[in-house]
């Protein structure tokens, strides 16, 4: 028997938590019509909002130069994610895009907000189409889908700092997290310490 790594000690708690099954997947294949309609209005969607946005317009567009490469490599993970299942191969191919946008040097926050952004596209269209009960089945189930993700190159860049880190100056992980609890505390002072801060 294999043993568990930690990206998939990881993986498994960000799931139980989130509630992500095989169910979902099965539920997005069950409803293959809607997204095979709608896949080019979301590709299009996320297009747009990472061009019109300077900050993901310079990494998208600037740095790789090439708008119809992005369209085709949306549309490609549009299809993985339908023909996917809730499988550690699965996830483990996501967490390989979730270090590829790590190493475009794309900050999380980008992904939580394009998150949202979807989110706010395919509720309405998804309850307009489908109606109120199915639509908001086919919704929470695409939004655990999206939480997942978000939050898997989220652990991505906080297990790769504490890696550096440790690499960089031979100090334990626990050493590492007094120093980050120090760290963070100075933070804290500084925002109650700004104005308009929390007293």
């Amino acid at each position: 028997m294999t043993q568990a790594t930690t990206y998939d000690l990881v993986c498994d708690d960000i799931r139980q938590m989130i509630g992500i099954s095989e169910a979902d997947f099965e539920l997005f294949r069950h409803h293959g019509d809607f997204f095979s309609q709608h896949a080019g209005a979301l590709v299009q969607f996320i297009h747009d909002t990472l061009v019109d946005h300077p900050a993901t317009y310079q990494v998208f567009v600037e740095k790789r130069g090439d708008v119809n490469r992005l369209l085709t490599s949306l549309q490609a993970w549009l299809g993985e994610v339908l023909d996917g299942h809730d499988s550690p191969a699965f996830w483990h191919r996501h967490y390989l895009i979730g270090i590829q946008h790590i190493q475009r040097n794309i900050p999380n926050r980008h992904m939580q907000v394009l998150a949202t952004r979807i989110r706010e596209l395919l509720l309405p269209l998804m309850l307009d189409k489908l109606g109120s009960e199915k639509g908001l089945e086919l919704y929470l189930a695409f939004q655990r889908f999206l939480d997942t993700v978000v939050a898997l190159t989220t652990s991505l860049v906080e297990l790769g700092q504490v890696r550096c880190l440790s690499t960089a100056t031979g100090m334990s992980p626990t050493l590492l997290e007094r120093l980050q609890a120090t760290a963070f505390q100075e933070i804290a002072d500084e925002l109650r310490g700004g104005a308009g801060g929390p007293g």
